[in-house]
């Protein structure tokens, strides 16, 4: 009976030291396992920061809801005189604006792309007319657009690059 008590005692012993070195084991993996999914997270984060902060994003709160345009021939120089009235949506004022207005005929064929590259003060839910020259080149087809009735144009308004008055950025696509 000796024996068997001494063996029972001998093996569970035994049998509570694996358990104990398995514990512990298992132990060590778990933190392993934190410690990578720590970094996964905190890569995560990082990714997710750099894809917000270098998102281009749609700026489709301002648009042009109104324009015009004279055409000038001084004999030396060929020009239009554009006049486009913006209106913005945001809920900021907008103080700086950089864009690009395509006329379009209907055949689809671009016949002068203006740009917009100003500081403005554009209240929020408010218009402003904004006014550029554009000077022709001889040849171009900007030359075609006097021609064209206002009817078989349109335009296309591509904000790239729009800056508000408390200097936060939006880049568009």
């Amino acid at each position: 009976m000796k024996k068997i008590i001494l063996s029972t005692l001998i093996l569970s012993v035994v049998f509570a030291n694996t358990l104990e070195e398995r514990v512990k084991i298992l132990e060590q993996k778990v933190a392993k396992l934190e410690q990578k999914l720590n970094i996964v997270d905190n890569n995560q984060k990082t990714i997710k920061k750099d894809i917000t902060e270098n998102t281009i994003l749609k700026c489709n709160k301002i648009k042009i809801v109104k324009y015009s345009y004279d055409y000038e021939n001084s004999g030396f120089i060929q020009a239009y005189n554009f006049k486009y009235t913006v209106q913005n949506d945001y809920n900021k004022s907008i103080k700086y604006i950089y864009a690009s207005i395509s006329f379009i005929d209907n055949d689809e064929v671009q016949m002068v792309e203006d740009y917009i590259k100003k500081n403005v003060d554009i209240k929020p839910h408010s218009q402003m007319v904004i006014k550029t020259n554009y000077l022709i080149d001889s040849g171009s087809l900007g030359e075609t657009l006097k021609d064209t009735p206002k009817k078989d144009v349109r335009i296309e308004f591509k904000p790239f690059k729009i800056k508000f008055s408390d200097n936060t950025t939006l880049n568009c696509n």
